[in-house]
């Protein structure tokens, strides 16, 4: 019986990287946009990217099921995080609502509209917006994210995109600055960084 975590710590040691990076890196449960769970966007289209830096990823567009998984994460002894973007930023201030507790919350080019309504400063955890400075959507523009982290009162932090290109012919879809151009890199390293740290 004594030989039998010795073995099992040799197995760990020699995992592949990779794996021992999902053990390590915890979990992203990814709440597309309006559009939802759809090629182009931009949770959905980095799904890949998320999972070779080493992180898990659940995808969902319904709070509860956010709620869900980050309580059974938690019962399994792993760190989530919720990332929302666009629309999702409301569903996932929505599963905060509905008692959901992560590790951390990014808030990717957020409707930062449907997210104070629904609730308190003291319901978010450390919360990373990453947030394009020329997002034109009406439903996203810049100065609503600035007014989030004010309202969040030190629980979150702000990371500036300044990718540039060709303007979209509606300027709330992936392709404007609302979706970063496309050019996906500088916000997907900021995310996988955050959720990595926690």
């Amino acid at each position: 019986m004594r030989r039998i975590p010795a073995l099992l710590l040799a197995l760990l040691v020699v995992l592949p990287a990779s794996v021992r990076a999902v053990v390590a890196a915890g979990v992203a449960i990814l709440m597309p946009g309006a559009g939802g769970i759809v090629p182009g966007d931009f949770l959905v289209r980095n799904q890949r990217n998320f999972n070779r830096a080493g992180i898990r990823t659940i995808v969902t567009t319904s709070p509860a099921s956010a709620a869900a998984s980050v309580a059974a994460e938690a019962a399994a002894g792993h760190k989530s995080v919720i990332v929302g973007v666009s629309r999702g930023a409301g569903d996932t201030a929505a599963a905060l609502a509905a008692g959901a507790r992560p590790a951390g919350v990014v808030l990717v080019s957020g409707a930062f509209y449907r997210v104070i309504g629904l609730t308190s400063p003291d319901q978010w955890p450390p919360t990373l917006v990453v947030h394009h400075a020329a997002d034109i959507c009406k439903f996203t523009l810049p100065g609503a994210a600035t007014e989030f982290v004010a309202w969040a009162g030190g629980r979150a932090r702000l990371h500036w995109i300044n990718t540039t290109g060709a303007p979209s012919s509606d300027p709330c879809n992936a392709q404007g600055a609302h979706g970063f151009f496309r050019k996906d890199g500088p916000a997907v390293a900021a995310i996988v960084a955050f959720v990595k740290a926690r």
